[in-house]
């Protein structure tokens, strides 16, 4: 089942943390966790547990398997897919790092690079992923917390450093690259319901039809297609659950050109119809 894909991610900080921890976790009978195509300010950084994760990040993928660090640097697009099957619990955690800290500990941050070349994480960086899986079950007095955290990220950060760095690729911080994609992104999240099409925007963006359908394809990891379909579903979905609508005009609201077309993508999405889906889910949240 692919999802929409998402143009900027805001993360929320708790108050008195340096950092924001989170994790994937395995639910029932779903053996997938998916986090579609997005950027954010933050250092994201992701420490597999169990299972295993295919992860893109500005057309580079990566294959991890348990005990893998891999770090998503700051505005990067990225996405990333964790086969939790055979497992319980939770199977990766996720930290996101927040400029400011950055800045305070890295005065030429944006220039920093960390590299992703390693398959297995240090011991001592193991060490660390442990402990803070440990913080997040409370287990430190509350007036300690800060400082702990704080401790344990300035120290992840060393051996990250220690592990390899480089400079920043052009592309991240020039128009070619990864903003020219975060406003191609932010123009199709404004403009789904109308009727666009690949070589509009390819056009719009000064692209060659052909060379944007490959660079789309590497830089999210999906088709301009399937994105802009997955777009409109999302919002469709929306319309389904929280309107009156008829399936008709929930179809042409939603940039798609017919009843038929909307069904068959919205089917092939979720295995039911709209009118299937929206019975389904009325019926289970009675």
């Amino acid at each position: 089942m692919r999802g929409p894909l998402i143009l900027h991610q805001t993360v929320e900080y708790r108050e008195n943390e340096p950092v924001l921890i989170r994790t994937a976790i395995k639910e029932g009978a779903n053996h997938t966790y998916v986090k579609n195509s997005h950027w954010h300010d933050e250092l994201e950084i992701v420490y597999l547990l169990s299972g295993h994760s295919e992860i893109d990040i500005e057309g580079e993928h990566i294959s991890a398997d348990p005990g893998r660090l891999v770090v998503v640097n700051c505005e990067c697009i990225h996405r990333f897919c964790i086969d939790t099957a055979g497992t319980d619990g939770t199977a990766a955690l996720v930290l996101f790092v927040p400029k400011v800290f950055l800045e305070e500990q890295f005065p030429d941050y944006k220039s920093l690079w960390f590299l992703n070349d390693k398959t297995t994480a240090r011991p001592e960086i193991r060490q660390i992923m442990e402990h803070l899986s440990e913080y997040r079950s409370g287990k430190e007095d509350p007036p300690q917390q800060g400082l702990y955290l704080r401790g344990l990220i300035l120290l992840l950060l060393h051996y990250m450093c220690e592990e390899g760095t480089g400079k920043r690729p052009t592309y991240i911080r020039q128009d070619g690259g990864s903003e020219t994609l975060k406003s191609i992104l932010g123009y199709i999240d404004d403009h789904y319901y109308e009727p666009i099409s690949q070589a509009d925007i390819a056009a719009r963006f000064y692209f060659t039809p052909q060379y944007f359908a490959r660079y789309f394809k590497q830089r999210t990891g999906t088709t301009f297609t399937e994105h802009l379909t997955g777009r409109r579903i999302h919002q469709a979905r929306k319309d389904l659950l929280g309107t009156d609508k008829l399936i008709g005009d929930i179809a042409l609201d939603n940039g798609f050109p017919d009843e038929r077309s909307f069904n068959n993508a919205f089917k092939k999405m979720y295995c039911l119809t709209p009118m299937q889906y929206r019975k389904n889910v009325a019926r289970g949240s009675r």
